[in-house]
């Protein structure tokens, strides 16, 4: 299943060279654009501003609709009240917006339209076909009410929610109260990675941007109903007191690579790691994932048959006609199953064990291997002069269950291996600092 994976590489490659392409993305430590794109995705690049280098993938996306604010300007016309308590001992009080918002429309309209199409199928299938059938209409569009009235939730929530954000120097919480219900999480101070705007969702086709404080293994997010000046303002101030720095320098040195030049760290003559495992349990969430999407590809083919055999069946010509409508209706679970299978083969290519197969990690005094051992075998062996290796860095790929999943690469000169793509965010980063060590490098992960 090699062509699979690549295929993933190919797609992860191609949206990124598209984001770049296209002008998207800006230097980590300047903020200017790139004067080119990079040929290869797995090769160092280097600003021609500032000289900041780094993987392609870890510069950033051009944020030019994201305002940046300073912790002690504080919008004249917001209604947020800060207490202050200390340097980095903050309380902050975000009353409710007083306003539906878009997602109030938009599930007023999606809920009313699914309940027409919902009845008009259910007792149209039932009478033509029984009850067999209809209650996997039922199903069916139960997940398009869910997607509605869960806007109307969001859309109350945006009017009548306070919120209260409070960061000591040990702990960050944050409380919710709609209508009398409270909602509260917390994150560990020392576990907080970025405070910064993100992008929500799109409306009209344009971001909306709120608040996001990240942490190792969850994230709080808050603030689309929050104008422009008050999410820059409060963003500045957040990261004044959580980080105590402007974020913006720890991000540019957590994003570039291992620097064997800079240390003062002694490297080892010989050593030997093993590859750490991938996230438990990824791998049957990506298997379920396939599965589901084969069941929609299987389900979509059943129902296109009538598409195709119009004007075949021995019935009236409005029943056909509802026969051709509900069959055409069909592309949506097509659609579907195609990506839900597609995502869930990546995902289990990437994360599925390797059973008695292990990779490792070797050094001695002049080279690195990297093996293959199968039942205390080496079975694939490549190796690379210790002089060209600049380390290993452990990069973001994605989250789990509130559980960051990194991926780890080796660095070869100006080029990288990936060697795990699926690995939780605290052992990738252990793994890293370890084998690093041994090499004689400063470790710094993306």
């Amino acid at each position: 299943m090699k062509w699979l994976e690549s295929i993933a590489t190919k797609a992860e490659q191609s949206a990124l060279q598209h984001k770049w392409s296209k002008g998207l993305m800006r230097c980590p430590r300047c903020e200017k654009p790139p004067a080119h794109a990079p040929k290869d995705t797995n090769t160092i690049f280097r600003c021609a501003s500032c000289g900041f280098e780094a993987f392609p993938d870890a510069w950033t996306p051009a944020v030019d609709g994201i305002r940046k604010g300073k912790p002690d300007e504080i919008p004249a016309t917001t209604r947020i009240r800060r207490e202050k308590y200390g340097p980095r001992d903050c309380v902050w009080h975000i009353p409710a917006s007083g306003k539906f918002g878009f997602f109030f429309y938009f599930g007023l309209i999606w809920t009313t339209f699914t309940a027409i199409m919902a009845g008009f199928f259910v007792f149209a299938s039932e009478k033509e076909n029984g009850p067999d059938q209809a209650w996997f209409l039922v199903l069916f569009f139960a997940v398009f009410f869910a997607v509605g009235i869960g806007c109307l939730y969001v859309a109350v929530r945006n009017k009548y929610a306070l919120h209260r954000i409070t960061v000591s120097r040990d702990r960050v919480a944050f409380r919710r109260e709609l209508l009398g219900k409270v909602t509260q999480k917390s994150l560990l101070t020392s576990e907080v990675t970025v405070v910064e705007q993100n992008v929500f969702y799109q409306q009209n086709y344009q971001p909306v941007y709120g608040i996001e404080i990240r942490g190792n293994r969850r994230k709080i997010r808050f603030g689309t109903t929050l104008d422009e000046a008050e999410k820059a303002w409060l963003v500045a101030d957040l990261q004044r007191c959580i980080f105590g720095t402007d974020a913006i320098e720890s991000f540019v040195e957590s994003t570039a690579f291992p620097s064997p030049q800079n240390s003062a760290i002694n490297a080892q003559d010989s050593f030997d790691f093993l590859l750490p495992a991938p996230v438990r349990g990824l791998w049957i969430l990506g298997l379920a994932f396939a599965v589901l999407g084969l069941g929609g590809l299987i389900f979509a083919g059943y129902q296109m048959q009538n598409f195709f055999s119009f004007g075949a069946k021995d019935e009236p010509w409005f029943a056909r006609v509802f026969d051709l409508i509900f069959s055409a209706f069909s592309i949506i679970p097509l659609i579907v199953g195609v990506a839900f299978t597609v995502v869930g083969a990546i995902v289990f290519m990437k994360s599925r064990p390797n059973g008695d197969r292990q990779m490792r990690i070797e050094g001695e005094a002049t080279q690195v291997f990297l093996r293959s051992y199968q039942r205390g075998v080496i079975v694939k062996e490549q190796a690379f002069s210790r002089t060209a290796i600049k380390g290993v860095i452990a990069s973001r790929s994605g989250h789990m269950n509130n559980q960051e999943i990194k991926q780890i690469a080796l660095i070869i000169d100006n080029k990288r291996i990936v060697l795990t793509r699926a690995t939780a965010g605290s052992v990738a980063d252990a793994w890293v600092e370890e084998v690093n060590r041994s090499l004689g490098v400063e470790t710094h992960s993306a």
